[in-house]
């Protein structure tokens, strides 16, 4: 009786052992393609788009800008249908200058932002100006920049103050940089819409970022989760906050498909060889945030060998591979997918209710066409 006790005890307890390693078990992701959709586009409207972003109203849209006719388009995902189109006038008084950028904070409060100076206007979804800003430039920095295509960072709107990234404004050529100058820049200035005084917050460049020598300081940031993150061009790590107040502190973020030691810009090289590094060098690009899974996506461009001038133009619109890294809402990372070149279009992406979509209007995809924008679903799966 007793041996037989004891033998049954054993075996609860190897059984509660099993379960507790089991419930501390690893949980890995991967990115699984759900399928694809197209917006169907008109003849002034190209396929690679220069700004898109997903608005999750009563229903799901995507909205496009059109540099050639300063206009905004919103499309029905579901529908693959454009359904209206905003033209705004350069001159007079309802002109908002020639668009660049834009960002959708609510469907009657678009921020609109041109190309060139400190300033920019809100219009509604009928493209009636609401109002126009301009400020003074924050001490030693640029004005804010918004770009929806490459190294995107979204405005932040909280109440009624607008966070804008900056760059520094200290010289005139990339090349005059030095390590302490970057180090002491900021990445983000705070403005109040009433005052429009910038205020530069404290966010600033790794103190580190140029110690090896000379690198692009691009960056693209997200927020979400409750934290202000930050990527880097030529940087493995994520910088973030829990708030622009706070001091930045980092984590390990290297993708297996980038070398341990990211290249240095061609100081003394040739045009083509500044090109290369841009276009054909190890480095990261777009940090997007996903609400709905609480998940940040990084994507990064592994060294590619281009030697003529040919080649890396054509690496401008058509990057060849890439790779998207997911991260946690803790900044961990639970997914790693590398995409052959040849299909995508990594720039032409967002995220929406149902995944990450990734532009399929590659020049070399075989099943491109022209008047489509068509993209492809990638949502994320326990494996």
């Amino acid at each position: 009786m007793k041996r037989y006790q004891f033998a049954s005890f054993l075996t609860l307890l190897l059984s509660y052992f099993s379960c507790n390693v089991n419930s501390h078990k690893e949980v890995t992701y991967e990115l699984t393609s759900a399928g694809d959709i197209n917006l169907a586009i008109d003849e002034t409207t190209p396929d690679f788009s220069m700004g898109l972003q997903y608005v999750d109203s009563s229903d799901e849209l995507v909205w496009n800008i059109n540099w050639t006719t300063n206009s905004l388009q919103i499309y029905d995902l579901g529908k693959g249908e454009l359904i209206k189109t905003i033209s705004m006038e350069k001159e007079g008084d309802g002109g908002v200058g020639e668009i660049m950028a834009f960002h959708v904070y609510n469907m009657d409060s678009i921020f609109v932002f041109p190309f060139r100076g400190a300033g920019f206007s809100l219009i509604d979804s009928s493209g009636n100006l609401i109002n126009r800003f301009k400020y003074a430039l924050p001490e030693n920095h640029t004005s804010g920049f918004v770009h929806n295509i490459s190294y995107i960072s979204p405005p932040v709107i909280v109440g009624n103050e607008i966070y804008f990234k900056t760059r520094p404004g200290i010289v005139n050529n990339y090349r005059e940089m030095s390590s302490k100058m970057l180090a002491d820049s900021h990445l983000a200035f705070r403005m109040n819409l009433d005052d429009l005084n910038p205020q530069l917050v404290p966010h600033h460049y790794p103190s580190d970022y140029l110690a090896n020598g000379f690198k692009r300081f691009e960056f693209s940031s997200a927020q979400g989760s409750g934290k202000i993150v930050y990527s880097f061009f030529g940087d493995h790590q994520l910088y973030w906050s829990a708030d622009f107040n706070s001091p930045l502190q980092q984590v390990s973020a290297k993708s297996k498909y980038l070398k341990d030691q990211l290249p240095l810009f061609p100081i003394d090289g040739a045009t083509l060889e500044s090109q290369k590094y841009s276009n054909a060098s190890a480095r990261y690009d777009n940090l997007l945030y996903d609400p709905y899974r609480e998940v940040f996506y990084r994507f990064a461009y592994p060294e590619l060998d281009a030697n003529t001038e040919e080649e890396v133009r054509a690496l401008r619109n058509n990057p060849g591979p890439f790779v998207v890294m997911v991260f946690d809402q803790n900044l961990k990372l639970v997914s790693e997918k590398y995409f052959e070149g040849g299909r995508y279009l990594p720039l032409n992406a967002f995220v929406g209710k149902k995944g990450l979509y990734i532009s399929t209007n590659n020049p070399d995809n075989p099943e491109n066409q022209e008047d489509l924008m068509g993209f492809e679903i990638f949502v994320l799966e326990e494996i």
